[in-house]
């Protein structure tokens, strides 16, 4: 009988032990030297201001991870300057120590930053863990910089899985702010808090300063869906290569459709657009074809249809320039299905890298045409000209009615090639006349053109 009451006390006990796995405070105090702010000036051409988010520490050599959004990819690599990681102490004075920006990881969406001087840093390990439905996950993050940075602990209980582009967690109180890493009841670090109200540490007002914390988010990012980037990280001052096929429209069958082509209870994507010499072109893709697998597999099944194409093209964006990847495709209805390998070739060069120069007396910035901007004006590759990529509010071009995405193909009569000769031709034209309007011809919707006249401030 006693053996028995043993058994049944032991059994009363296993949920007692259970949460007793982790203790909070040891979490947070273990966690807390990981977590870190990072600072840089964004110098853009009508603006200077110093941003700070929130990074936590990777390895022991000073790498920072970073929540994509803190670096949006429209904006340009080049003003993004002066890097600092900001070490908070509860005890005294921030530490400040300076850092080159490492670079976007856009398949996975972080960025990193990497220290330039040495410091005993303590990163944190993610693994590849999930966490089960109703168990209690915790975060730990970063108060803004107007209440120093102080790091804070928050639990939770997952609610659901959620399938998608970015696979997500969902929670139901709330989790830390964004940059925040996640921890399981036996505190492995399992997730990262990928978004949430706002991003920054310093914004400018006090209600926004607090978002993360008045309305927490909500969802975080498995670690097993960035793992593989901490592997693979951008190199310093050199693009990151990413693969590309060459196909921009993508819709996910819903079901009735994709019972139409015999494929019941199958996640399929239909080809909207093929671009030309793109590498989908080369392998004969065409507008219409139906992809079925991927290198022999399924298509991960999505919560609904309309989130295939950005499940494929992520499947796509993760992996290798080089790589071939065969897709079983079905031609169209009642014709059978065949196999069509694509090499993926390097992604054409994006406007964040793309070089710029700005007309400082007329208020508008111009860069170089990259491949997107030929695409959405419908214009063939390598069409000659520059793209206005910012226009300064209440300037002379702004008054002139020229716009954002306006692409430059004539200066005062003159055909522009390319963003040197532009610059080239304006400055020496502003030398000679200084006091003289500008007469551009734009494209805005090819092949329709407009004459835009620009007066100079008199």
């Amino acid at each position: 009988m006693k053996r028995i009451y043993r058994s049944l006390a032991a059994l009363l006990l296993l949920p007692t032990l259970a949460q007793a796995e982790i203790s909070p405070k040891k979490l947070y105090d273990e966690v807390t030297p990981s977590l870190v702010a990072v600072q840089f000036q964004f110098a853009g051409e009508t603006i200077n201001r110093e941003l700070i988010g929130p990074g936590v520490v990777i390895d022991a050599d000073g790498l920072i991870m970073t929540p994509l959004a803190l670096f949006n990819v429209g904006l340009p690599d080049e003003q993004l300057k002066d890097f600092k990681i900001i070490i908070p102490s509860q005890t005294k004075d921030a530490e400040e120590v300076d850092a080159i920006f490492v670079g976007r990881d856009e398949r996975a969406n972080v960025a990193f930053v990497r220290a330039k001087e040495k410091h005993e840093w303590k990163p944190v390990k993610f693994e590849a863990t999930s966490a089960e439905l109703g168990e209690t996950v915790y975060s730990v993050g970063l108060l803004p910089k107007s209440a120093a940075y102080k790091s804070y602990i928050m639990h939770s209980t997952v609610s659901a899985h959620l399938r998608g582009e970015v696979p997500q967690e969902l929670v139901d109180t709330g989790l830390a702010a964004a940059g925040s890493p996640v921890f399981n009841s036996d505190g492995k670090a399992i997730g990262f808090v990928n978004q949430g109200p706002t991003i920054l540490l310093n914004m400018e007002d006090n209600e926004r300063d607090m978002a993360s914390v008045t309305n927490p988010p909500k969802f975080y990012t498995p670690a097993s869906d960035f793992l593989s980037s901490l592997s693979d990280v951008p190199v310093a001052g050199e693009p990151q290569k990413l693969p590309w096929m060459g196909i921009p429209n993508m819709r996910g069958l819903d079901k009735e459709v994709a019972e139409a082509f015999g494929l019941t209870n199958q996640p399929a994507v239909e080809i909207g657009e093929v671009l030309p010499d793109s590498p989908a072109a080369k392998a004969g893709l065409q507008r219409g074809n139906i992809v079925v697998k991927v290198n022999g597999q399924p298509i991960e099944r999505p919560d609904e249809p309309k989130e295939l194409p950005g499940i494929l093209a992520r499947q796509f964006r993760r992996m290798k320039v080089g790589d071939k990847v065969t897709l079983a495709v079905l031609p169209a209805a009642g014709q059978p299905m065949k196999d069509v390998v694509v090499t993926l070739e390097e992604m054409p060069m994006r406007p964040n890298r793309a070089k710029r120069y700005y007309a400082e007396d007329l208020g508008f910035v111009a860069r170089e045409m990259v491949f997107n901007d030929t695409y959405r004006q419908h214009m063939p590759a390598n069409s000659p000209g520059v793209v206005v990529a910012l226009i300064k509010p209440s300037g002379s071009a702004e008054t002139a009615k020229l716009q954002n995405g306006d692409v430059i193909t004539q200066l005062n009569g003159k055909q522009v090639t390319d963003l040197s000769q532009f610059k080239a031709d304006y400055e020496a034209f502003r030398k000679d006349k200084p006091k003289e309007a500008v007469v551009l011809v734009v494209t805005r919707r090819y092949p329709s053109t407009e004459s835009i006249r620009i007066e100079p401030p008199q």
